[in-house]
């Protein structure tokens, strides 16, 4: 009598990658559109980092759709029931989708990095220390960047057995992809610094403690980016186990969160003009504007008051340009708050960009 083990049963984990990932894409280019508008009202005034996050949005999506193409296919199912033919396109997707998201968390990374680099000027005698860290950070991810696609594409031999049965395939030890997972874990150290970099800047602002709160919650949201790089670090060492359709679909989520939340950290900030007003209409927090002076010698020319001394401004403001003030991101928070930080007491930005605000909050 002949002993028959029974094929263990089917999976269809794809779902628990398709959902979590697919609301975080909505919120993200939800965010990210909305940041390019602000740019762009009352007139344009896009940066770099405006562009590369334009880029890396858009290769996240494209990740998604990528994701859902192999789900169709099988992923997320046991290879035994999925044909071989279905398996090459789902395996096809893969190795796309994983080019797309170095690519994209690189991008992600350096537009932190871009933005972080126009508030070096609000820094002091620290600018040319804040610049430097900045740039070797970005020099740094470049390095890894490189790293991933010439572990993607170098790893096995030739390049079509990553998705096609080939008979005789050279592929490194499987102990060099894990060694450099843990060596590309000095990301989870550049993350840390890009997220936190701006708390130094924000405790000194003289402004309401909420205020300060609100900025270093929106401007930090980069922290869980941190957590879940250093969390999918063990992962690495499953990917290889077991079926390669079903097994890879924890760590893809985990790389794809990483990616999403890093995304949404870099939009928020953008628009801390837009979060206030949002809080204050539900009534979290109450703004009460200072009353602007108007000057007595000219009827063009309006003064106000945010500190001691004046600031002068061509035309009258109001609540409604306040409120779209189009530049409030990592950038704006300096134009709004930083006039001290030029010894002259004028701070110089972008001339359509630019609302100065004196606000007392209370609950």
């Amino acid at each position: 009598m002949s002993d028959h083990s029974p094929l263990p049963s089917d999976t269809d984990v794809a779902r628990e990658y398709l959902i979590p990932c697919g609301i975080l894409a909505v919120i993200g280019m939800t965010l990210c559109t909305a940041r390019i508008v602000t740019r762009l009202r009352p007139s344009p005034h896009m940066h770099r980092d405006d562009y590369i996050i334009i880029v890396a949005a858009a290769l996240s999506f494209s990740e998604y759709v990528g994701m859902a193409v192999a789900t169709q296919h099988g992923w997320g199912h046991r290879s035994l029931y999925v044909s071989q033919k279905d398996r090459t396109i789902a395996f096809k997707m893969l190795f796309t989708v994983e080019m797309m998201w170095i690519i994209s968390l690189a991008l992600v990374r350096t537009s932190v990095a871009c933005s972080l680099l126009r508030l070096s000027r609000c820094t002091g005698a620290s600018e040319r220390l804040w610049k430097g860290c900045l740039r070797g950070l970005i020099g740094v991810q470049f390095l890894v960047f490189v790293g991933w696609l010439v572990f993607l594409f170098f790893n096995c031999t030739p390049l079509r057995s990553t998705w096609d049965p080939v008979s005789i395939v050279k592929c490194w030890p499987n102990q060099y992809s894990i060694s450099y997972g843990y060596g590309a874990g000095i990301m989870i150290v550049v993350d840390f610094i890009l997220a936190t970099m701006p708390v130094q800047l924000i405790r000194t602002l003289p402004r309401p403690l909420r205020e300060r709160v609100l900025i270093c919650c929106l401007m930090a949201m980069g922290l869980l980016a941190t957590g879940i790089a250093a969390y999918k670090i063990p992962l690495s060492r499953q990917v290889n186990n077991g079926d390669p359709l079903s097994t890879t679909v924890k760590l893809s989520l985990w790389n794809k969160l990483e990616e999403q939340l890093g995304l949404i950290a870099a939009c928020l900030p953008c628009l801390k003009a837009q979060m206030e007003h949002l809080f204050h209409q539900l009534g979290i927090l109450k703004t009460h504007m200072r009353q602007w002076s108007t000057s007595a010698t000219s009827s063009k020319n309006k003064t106000f008051s945010s500190s001691p001394g004046s600031r002068q401004d061509s035309n009258e403001p109001k609540a409604e340009d306040i409120r779209r003030s189009s530049d409030a991101g990592l950038v704006s928070f300096a134009t709004n708050t930083f006039g001290t930080c030029h010894t002259s007491g004028t701070f110089k930005s972008h001339p359509e960009s630019s609302v100065f605000e004196s606000r007392n909050w209370d609950v």
